[in-house]
């Protein structure tokens, strides 16, 4: 009789952890007890149903190689699960083989770059000028907007919108290197670039020049 163990993470329908849970395993197809064991070697018999820890959810047994039906708390069943003979190959179980699995995985919650980040997670917060943060998305000053946020359009002559980066019309933003183009009228005029000015007229007239390039060039109006 060629033995295998089974092991994993027991959780329901919706994902959520099974701690403290009674799994009862069936022959495959039928409503047989599958006989168990708690050691590789088959010596020490282990209950059926087996019970997960109370903390991780985790439960392992041992069982001759073959298919199993796998009962678990609320009746959701998992059909044809596979169990390996200890040093040999199993032969292959299609996913879509097995029936009545889960069909969401709850992912690990932490602070890692392998987990994921909860709802009500702390860092969820606008950070401090020059520190990292995780924003959650929203229409808050301390959200990032979506992509696909509606408010990423043209909003009307004094409404506050989210304008993308396209440049070039009065209902789009300028990226940061774009190089405008315009903003000053006319052409470059030849100043007067003395130090010095060797009676009062001369200065005068310089100013005068200075002030009628700057009218010129849209920097300053009037007479």
């Amino acid at each position: 009789m060629a033995l295998g163990r089974y092991t994993e993470v027991a959780r329901s329908a919706n994902g959520d952890l099974i701690r403290a849970g009674e799994v009862t395993v069936y022959a495959a197809g039928t409503t047989d007890l599958a006989e168990l064991w708690q050691d590789d070697a088959g010596t020490v018999p282990a209950p059926n149903p087996g019970l997960t820890d109370l903390a991780s959810g985790a439960w392992s047994v041992v069982a001759e190689a073959g298919l199993y039906d796998l009962l678990y708390p609320g009746g959701r069943t998992v059909h044809n699960v596979p169990i390996a003979a200890a040093g040999g190959d199993a032969a292959a179980v299609a996913w879509g083989d097995i029936t009545d699995k889960p069909s969401t995985f709850a992912p690990t919650i932490g602070a890692t770059a392998s987990t994921a980040v909860a709802g009500n997670d702390a860092r969820l917060v606008a950070a401090a000028a020059g520190t990292a943060s995780v924003r959650a998305i929203g229409a808050t000053g301390t959200t990032v907007v979506a992509g696909n946020d509606a408010r990423l359009s043209a909003a009307a002559a004094g409404t506050a919108s989210v304008r993308a980066l396209a440049g070039g019309t009065a209902t789009t933003a300028s990226a940061s290197d774009h190089t405008h183009t315009g903003l000053l009228t006319g052409t470059t005029a030849a100043l007067n670039n003395a130090a010095e000015f060797t009676d009062l007229a001369t200065a005068t007239t310089a100013y005068n020049a200075l002030l009628a390039a700057l009218r010129l060039r849209g920097i300053i109006s009037g007479t």
